[in-house]
């Protein structure tokens, strides 16, 4: 999938049928409403780059693994790229077919992000919407064990 190229079918495929991105808060679940999600959060404006690294991978079954991955996601300012969101994801990721696909995805906030037109907002800045200030959004209970940064 590129979907800083605006791919967003691509994005979509890349989970299952029932599959979930948990941010900021809110969950999305299946495909339909993952579609919405992603072309309302990643217009042609908004888009630049998303950097995945350090992936921890930790089989639970023959059908089912935890990943925890770094990342960052950079976008143009007026005068430089401007890190707008880093954290970790954690996924839980299940095979169809060929390929092993995401039926959980969540991000997981470092720190304070910026946000559109990329000025910088903070937990402590108190304009952020309360949503800002939600580092987990994953159920506890849908939680499970995560590999442990090395």
């Amino acid at each position: 999938s590129d979907l800083d190229t605006g791919d967003y079918a691509g994005w979509v495929n890349l989970f299952t049928e029932d599959g979930a991105f948990h941010m900021f808060g809110h969950s999305t679940v299946g495909q339909a409403a993952l579609r919405a999600f992603i072309e309302a959060d990643q217009p042609e404006h908004l888009r630049g780059l998303h950097m995945t690294t350090d992936s921890l991978i930790s089989f639970e079954a023959e059908d089912r693994a935890r990943v925890r991955s770094s990342f960052l996601f950079i976008s143009s300012g007026d005068d430089a790229g401007v890190v707008v969101a880093a954290g970790w994801y954690h996924d839980i990721l299940v095979p169809r077919g060929d390929r092993w696909l995401f039926l959980e995805r969540e991000a997981e906030l470092f720190g304070p992000v910026a946000s559109p037109p990329w000025g910088r907002k903070g937990f402590d800045d108190p304009a952020v919407t309360p949503w800002f200030a939600v580092k987990r959004s994953t159920p506890p209970e849908r939680r499970g064990p995560m590999p442990a940064a090395g």
